[in-house]
């Protein structure tokens, strides 16, 4: 495969047990399902490789749709890992987040009759479900852009209020939008174990790659995390797992090449 249609993310632990010494990183335009247990760390793991990419210039923009979580507290979670993401919020909008966890909120009010709430408008024209926020504003932005990565933070909150046939349509759009652009990687997050099994199995099925981080145990009640590639494309890779290690440098998957 040709250097042009691999992108290395920064992260050089990931690039290498991706791609080997070779062709170090992730195949371009690949949709990546990420699947993690509740305390890994999946969604920084995301992050970082996201943060790391704009500040390797391996891409020009960053739209994180944000379902689960405010954008002001992501900020927050990622500067403990000296992850700054003011300076490209600020100039020239390198990583742009896009609130779908508050416009979640009113829709979600609305049903249950909520009159008024802290920061929600449920009269705004943004108090939209979550499944037409990804169509009308996400898909839309994310067309603008042809040097781009996005995230989705996560599609549980989809499932959650959509049918499962809904939400194919909205990876399957969401894959042909992205080979349609110049270069960049896109994640799906979503939490592992909180769906039926078989809407894990359909979601893998339409990603180019599964990533799983999930807990696993080393002995005397030692509790490890560990990482490994459960799908790939247009790539060979062994289907091995690695223990993953965190600290105030992010997460490094312990390989023979550290970050």
């Amino acid at each position: 495969m040709g250097s042009n249609q691999i992108i290395r993310t920064g992260v050089q632990s990931l690039d290498m047990f991706l791609g080997g010494e070779d062709n170090p990183g992730i195949p371009n335009k690949s949709v990546i399902l990420v699947l993690g247990e509740p305390g890994t760390k999946f969604e920084l793991f995301t992050q970082q490789v996201l943060f790391e990419m704009l500040k390797s210039k391996a891409t020009e923009k960053v739209i994180y749709l944000s379902y689960d979580g405010r954008p002001s507290e992501i900020v927050e979670e990622m500067e403990i890992y000296n992850f700054h993401l003011q300076p490209y919020m600020v100039t020239g909008e390198k990583w742009q987040f896009m609130d779908a966890f508050t416009a979640r909120i009113a829709a979600e009010g609305a049903v249950i009759g909520l009159q008024s709430l802290p920061g929600v408008d449920f009269r705004s024209e943004h108090a939209q479900d979550s499944l037409r926020y990804f169509t009308r504003l996400f898909i839309p932005e994310l067309l603008q852009y042809d040097k781009v990565c996005t995230c989705i933070h996560s599609i549980s909150s989809l499932i959650r209020s959509n049918s499962i046939e809904s939400v194919s349509i909205a990876i399957e759009t969401l894959k042909h939008v992205v080979r349609g652009r110049e270069s960049g990687i896109h994640f799906i997050l979503m939490v592992k174990n909180l769906h039926d099994p078989t809407v894990e199995v359909l979601a893998s099925h339409l990603s180019d790659f599964v990533f799983d981080i999930s807990f696993g145990r080393v002995g005397k009640g030692k509790i490890a995390i560990n990482f490994s590639v459960q799908k790939s494309w247009k790539s060979i890779l062994l289907p091995i797992s690695v223990p993953v290690s965190v600290d105030r440098r992010g997460i490094r998957l312990e390989t023979t090449v550290r970050v």
